[in-house]
């Protein structure tokens, strides 16, 4: 009853194990390559959700913390800006017919 393979049998047995297999990958590799790839914010939000909820809330405070940095950084360009034309206004001498603000001025292109 136990008889010995042959060898036959054995290349065959493996070579149709080896067909199946590349079946299966072959079908694996279909499907993944059917789907898009993430974008950047959907990887993002992918790995704050596997870090856990701490990571999250430490992520979001860096982010509070960046906004109030480039809010100072604004601010401080805003003010700097006003000395500037405070400056430019004190040291040009004032027409009285000129009145007006005249940081903008009406180009007339006809001419």
């Amino acid at each position: 009853m136990n008889e010995p393979l042959r060898e036959e049998e054995v290349t065959e047995d493996v070579s149709a194990q080896l067909d199946d297999a590349d079946a299966d990958s072959n079908d694996s590799e279909e499907s993944t390559t059917q789907l898009p790839k993430p974008s950047a914010t959907e990887s993002l939000i992918n790995a704050l959700i596997e870090a856990g909820p701490e990571v999250a809330e430490h992520v979001v405070k860096a982010a509070q913390e960046l906004i109030l940095a480039v809010q100072t950084i604004v601010d401080a360009a805003d003010q700097s800006i006003r000395e500037q034309q405070d400056l430019r206004t004190e040291s040009t001498p004032e027409s009285s017919s000129s009145k007006t603000d005249d940081t903008v001025r009406h180009l007339d292109l006809a001419e």
